[in-house]
Protein backbone atom coordinates (compact mmCIF):
# COMPACT_ATOMS: atom_id res chain seq x y z
CA UNK A 1 0.00 0.00 0.00
CA UNK A 2 1.53 3.53 -0.96
CA UNK A 3 1.97 6.24 2.06
CA UNK A 4 0.39 9.06 1.81
CA UNK A 5 3.11 10.90 3.05
CA UNK A 6 4.83 9.73 -0.52
CA UNK A 7 2.52 13.58 -1.58
CA UNK A 8 5.40 15.99 0.27
CA UNK A 9 8.17 14.13 -1.60
CA UNK A 10 8.52 16.76 -4.34
CA UNK A 11 8.12 19.70 -1.68
CA UNK A 12 11.47 18.02 0.03
CA UNK A 13 13.38 17.29 -2.68
CA UNK A 14 13.04 20.82 -4.06
CA UNK A 15 13.72 22.33 -0.61
CA UNK A 16 10.33 23.41 0.04
CA UNK A 17 9.23 22.65 3.34
CA UNK A 18 9.70 24.40 6.87
CA UNK A 19 12.41 23.04 8.91
CA UNK A 20 10.01 21.99 11.15
CA UNK A 21 8.14 19.77 8.44
CA UNK A 22 11.56 19.29 6.87
CA UNK A 23 12.86 17.33 10.10
CA UNK A 24 9.36 15.80 10.56
CA UNK A 25 9.16 14.27 6.60
CA UNK A 26 12.70 12.89 7.58
CA UNK A 27 12.02 11.14 10.55
CA UNK A 28 9.05 9.60 8.48
CA UNK A 29 11.34 8.57 5.64
CA UNK A 30 13.88 6.66 8.09
CA UNK A 31 11.30 4.60 8.85
CA UNK A 32 9.13 4.00 5.59
CA UNK A 33 10.83 1.57 3.22
CA UNK A 34 8.12 3.19 0.52
CA UNK A 35 8.57 6.41 0.88
CA UNK A 36 12.26 6.33 0.68
CA UNK A 37 11.98 3.84 -2.46
CA UNK A 38 9.54 7.04 -3.77
CA UNK A 39 12.46 9.13 -2.95
CA UNK A 40 15.25 7.29 -4.95
CA UNK A 41 12.64 7.61 -7.97
CA UNK A 42 11.88 11.10 -7.89
CA UNK A 43 15.54 12.20 -7.00
CA UNK A 44 16.75 13.38 -10.41
CA UNK A 45 14.10 16.06 -10.47
CA UNK A 46 16.27 18.77 -8.89
CA UNK A 47 19.17 17.98 -11.15
CA UNK A 48 16.82 17.90 -14.09
CA UNK A 49 15.15 21.34 -12.69
CA UNK A 50 18.79 22.93 -12.48
CA UNK A 51 19.91 22.52 -16.26
CA UNK A 52 16.87 24.68 -17.38
CA UNK A 53 18.06 27.79 -18.42
CA UNK A 54 15.68 31.07 -17.68
CA UNK A 55 15.95 32.05 -21.50
CA UNK A 56 14.10 28.78 -22.46
CA UNK A 57 11.55 29.58 -20.23
CA UNK A 58 10.34 32.96 -21.67
CA UNK A 59 8.90 31.71 -24.65
CA UNK A 60 6.35 33.86 -26.80
CA UNK A 61 2.76 33.34 -27.19
CA UNK A 62 0.30 35.17 -29.62
CA UNK A 63 -2.99 35.96 -27.89
CA UNK A 64 -5.90 33.73 -29.75
CA UNK A 65 -7.98 35.17 -32.20
CA UNK A 66 -11.30 36.34 -31.04
CA UNK A 67 -14.16 34.71 -31.98
CA UNK A 68 -16.36 36.66 -34.40
CA UNK A 69 -19.54 37.83 -31.80
CA UNK A 70 -22.90 37.11 -32.43
CA UNK A 71 -24.32 40.60 -32.17
CA UNK A 72 -23.10 43.91 -32.09
CA UNK A 73 -20.68 45.01 -29.22
CA UNK A 74 -19.22 48.26 -28.42
CA UNK A 75 -15.95 48.93 -29.90
CA UNK A 76 -12.58 48.43 -28.04
CA UNK A 77 -8.93 50.42 -28.24
CA UNK A 78 -6.82 48.80 -30.33
CA UNK A 79 -4.25 46.73 -28.20
CA UNK A 80 -0.86 48.08 -28.49
CA UNK A 81 2.22 45.63 -29.61
CA UNK A 82 2.50 44.65 -25.92
CA UNK A 83 -0.73 43.18 -25.63
CA UNK A 84 -1.07 41.47 -28.63
CA UNK A 85 2.36 39.58 -27.63
CA UNK A 86 2.72 38.59 -23.93
CA UNK A 87 5.26 36.67 -22.25
CA UNK A 88 4.65 33.85 -19.65
CA UNK A 89 7.54 32.51 -18.31
CA UNK A 90 5.43 31.69 -14.93
CA UNK A 91 3.47 29.42 -17.32
CA UNK A 92 5.64 27.90 -19.23
CA UNK A 93 8.03 26.92 -15.94
CA UNK A 94 5.29 25.58 -14.09
CA UNK A 95 4.21 23.07 -17.14
CA UNK A 96 8.20 22.43 -17.80
CA UNK A 97 7.78 21.02 -13.80
CA UNK A 98 4.96 19.29 -14.76
CA UNK A 99 6.29 17.38 -17.67
CA UNK A 100 9.61 16.84 -15.84
CA UNK A 101 7.81 15.54 -13.06
CA UNK A 102 5.94 13.05 -15.03
CA UNK A 103 9.08 11.92 -16.72
CA UNK A 104 10.69 11.10 -13.39
CA UNK A 105 7.53 9.07 -12.37
CA UNK A 106 7.51 7.49 -15.20
CA UNK A 107 10.74 5.61 -14.07
CA UNK A 108 10.18 1.76 -13.04
CA UNK A 109 9.21 1.10 -9.27
CA UNK A 110 11.86 -1.23 -7.76
CA UNK A 111 10.30 -4.36 -7.52
CA UNK A 112 11.71 -5.68 -4.48
CA UNK A 113 14.18 -3.04 -3.51
CA UNK A 114 17.43 -5.03 -4.03
CA UNK A 115 19.24 -3.30 -6.71
CA UNK A 116 22.51 -4.87 -8.13
CA UNK A 117 25.81 -2.95 -8.87
CA UNK A 118 29.25 -1.73 -8.22
CA UNK A 119 30.18 -1.28 -4.61
CA UNK A 120 33.03 0.82 -3.40
CA UNK A 121 33.66 0.52 0.28
CA UNK A 122 36.16 2.78 2.22
CA UNK A 123 36.97 3.87 6.07
CA UNK A 124 38.49 7.08 6.94
CA UNK A 125 41.00 6.99 9.68
CA UNK A 126 40.44 9.89 11.29
CA UNK A 127 36.89 10.07 11.79
CA UNK A 128 36.57 6.30 12.13
CA UNK A 129 33.39 6.53 9.63
CA UNK A 130 32.86 3.57 7.42
CA UNK A 131 30.83 3.23 4.17
CA UNK A 132 29.54 1.21 1.76
CA UNK A 133 28.03 2.66 -1.24
CA UNK A 134 26.87 0.84 -4.28
CA UNK A 135 26.18 2.40 -7.50
CA UNK A 136 23.64 1.32 -9.45
CA UNK A 137 23.53 2.72 -13.49
CA UNK A 138 20.27 4.12 -14.36
CA UNK A 139 19.20 5.84 -17.44
CA UNK A 140 18.72 9.18 -16.02
CA UNK A 141 21.82 8.63 -13.80
CA UNK A 142 22.79 6.61 -11.22
CA UNK A 143 21.21 5.31 -8.00
CA UNK A 144 22.79 5.10 -4.81
CA UNK A 145 22.43 2.87 -1.81
CA UNK A 146 24.50 3.17 1.44
CA UNK A 147 24.92 1.07 4.59
CA UNK A 148 27.25 3.30 7.12
CA UNK A 149 29.07 2.82 10.37
CA UNK A 150 30.19 4.70 13.30
CA UNK A 151 28.84 8.22 12.15
CA UNK A 152 28.24 11.26 14.98
CA UNK A 153 25.06 10.65 16.53
CA UNK A 154 21.96 13.14 15.69
CA UNK A 155 23.33 14.58 12.88
CA UNK A 156 22.26 15.86 9.51
CA UNK A 157 24.83 14.31 7.24
CA UNK A 158 24.93 15.10 3.33
CA UNK A 159 26.23 12.86 0.21
CA UNK A 160 28.22 15.37 -2.28
CA UNK A 161 29.13 13.43 -5.46
CA UNK A 162 31.34 14.89 -7.45
CA UNK A 163 32.22 13.37 -11.04
CA UNK A 164 35.41 13.40 -13.18
CA UNK A 165 34.77 16.86 -14.79
CA UNK A 166 35.11 18.49 -11.45
CA UNK A 167 31.18 19.14 -11.16
CA UNK A 168 29.33 18.44 -7.97
CA UNK A 169 25.87 17.42 -7.16
CA UNK A 170 23.84 16.85 -3.63
CA UNK A 171 23.10 13.41 -4.03
CA UNK A 172 20.83 12.90 -0.63
CA UNK A 173 20.26 14.23 3.14
CA UNK A 174 19.27 11.49 5.92
CA UNK A 175 19.77 11.87 10.40
CA UNK A 176 22.48 9.59 11.95
CA UNK A 177 21.05 7.35 14.65
CA UNK A 178 19.78 4.70 12.07
CA UNK A 179 21.20 0.64 12.25
CA UNK A 180 24.22 0.25 10.92
CA UNK A 181 22.75 -2.56 8.43
CA UNK A 182 20.16 0.06 7.47
CA UNK A 183 20.50 0.72 3.18
CA UNK A 184 20.51 4.74 2.74
CA UNK A 185 19.25 5.58 -0.86
CA UNK A 186 20.35 8.52 -3.01
CA UNK A 187 20.76 9.69 -6.25
CA UNK A 188 22.51 11.49 -8.76
CA UNK A 189 22.51 13.25 -12.78
CA UNK A 190 26.35 11.57 -13.45
CA UNK A 191 26.85 8.08 -14.87
CA UNK A 192 28.49 5.70 -12.50
CA UNK A 193 31.49 5.94 -15.31
CA UNK A 194 31.29 9.96 -14.74
CA UNK A 195 31.37 9.36 -10.68
CA UNK A 196 34.91 10.08 -9.35
CA UNK A 197 33.86 9.79 -5.67
CA UNK A 198 31.39 10.36 -3.04
CA UNK A 199 31.67 12.19 0.22
CA UNK A 200 30.00 11.72 3.71
CA UNK A 201 29.58 15.21 4.87
CA UNK A 202 28.39 16.40 8.40
CA UNK A 203 28.78 20.41 9.05
CA UNK A 204 31.04 20.52 5.95
CA UNK A 205 33.34 18.24 7.49
CA UNK A 206 34.30 15.17 5.57
CA UNK A 207 33.54 11.98 7.50
CA UNK A 208 34.86 9.42 4.91
CA UNK A 209 35.45 9.71 0.85
CA UNK A 210 34.89 7.09 -1.13
CA UNK A 211 36.77 5.98 -4.87
CA UNK A 212 36.64 2.93 -6.76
Amino acid sequence: MSCTRTVSLGAYLLGSLDPAERAGFERHVSDCAGCRREMVRLAPLPGLLGQVRLEDLELPFDDPEPEPALWPLPAEPEPGPARRRVRRPVLVGAALVLVLLGAVLLIPRLPGGDPAGVTWQATDPSSGAAADVELVAKSWGTELWMTLRDLPEDARCALVVHDRAGRTEIGGWWGTGHPEDERIPGSTSFGVDEIERVDVVVDKRVLVSVRP
